[in-house]
């Protein structure tokens, strides 16, 4: 009788054990089609023409749109994160060479707006900036940037969160502004009703 009762408790342990299992495979492998499924995007106006760049974390080549994160050890126990956002800007749509490059950085990111005026925002690594890049490396290239001479270009982070306590936030936000060739102010692109949100 006591054997009986034995292999009852043991056999239900065991499916216990095994339902919890399968279970928290069931959470993760959802939770991991849920993240490949995610589509991110930039769109918005640059220059006259709407832009609408999008990929999924499925999508083998993520170049055209890549968000990057990255945390500095200032002291210990404090950290200051730092989000950056490359797109890939079509040739058709400001009539270059080859695609032209949008790059923003955040420094200390937060659900906040940021106003920019940097100059050379292209030769900083840790700090907040965007630039834009017509016919990057060709002879051509035209760098377009903020100025401290100029309004503040506005960048505003909406989201920034990291769900299912993913190690690697989501980001969101929109962007306005106008960016000047920084060897002729005369010289601008118009950025109107950017909006975007990235993961990876």
């Amino acid at each position: 009788m006591n054997n009986n009762k034995a292999n009852t408790y043991l056999s239900v342990l065991l499916c216990l054990m095994i339902g919890f299992s399968l279970s928290s495979c069931t959470k993760e492998q959802v939770q991991q089609e849920e993240k490949q499924a995610f589509t991110q995007y930039f769109k918005g106006t640059v220059g006259t023409q709407a832009i609408n760049v999008r990929n999924t974390l499925r999508d083998d080549d993520r170049s055209q749109l890549q968000g990057s994160w990255s945390g500095l050890d200032i002291a210990i126990g404090n950290q200051i994160e730092i989000y950056t956002v490359n797109v890939k800007l079509p040739k058709e749509l400001l009539n270059t060479t080859n695609e032209a490059k949008l790059r923003f950085q955040i420094n200390n990111i937060q659900k906040k707006q940021y106003q920019i005026n940097v100059d050379d925002p292209y030769e900083t690594d840790f700090g907040t900036f965007i630039y834009l890049m017509k016919n990057p490396g060709l002879d051509n290239q035209v760098i377009y940037q903020t100025s401290s001479l100029k309004k503040p270009f506005n960048i505003e982070i909406t989201k920034y969160e990291f769900p299912n306590g993913d190690i690697l936030p989501m980001v969101g936000g929109k962007l306005n502004g106008v960016l000047y060739n920084e060897k002729n102010l005369m010289d601008s692109v118009v950025i109107q009703n950017g909006d975007f949100e990235v993961w990876r």
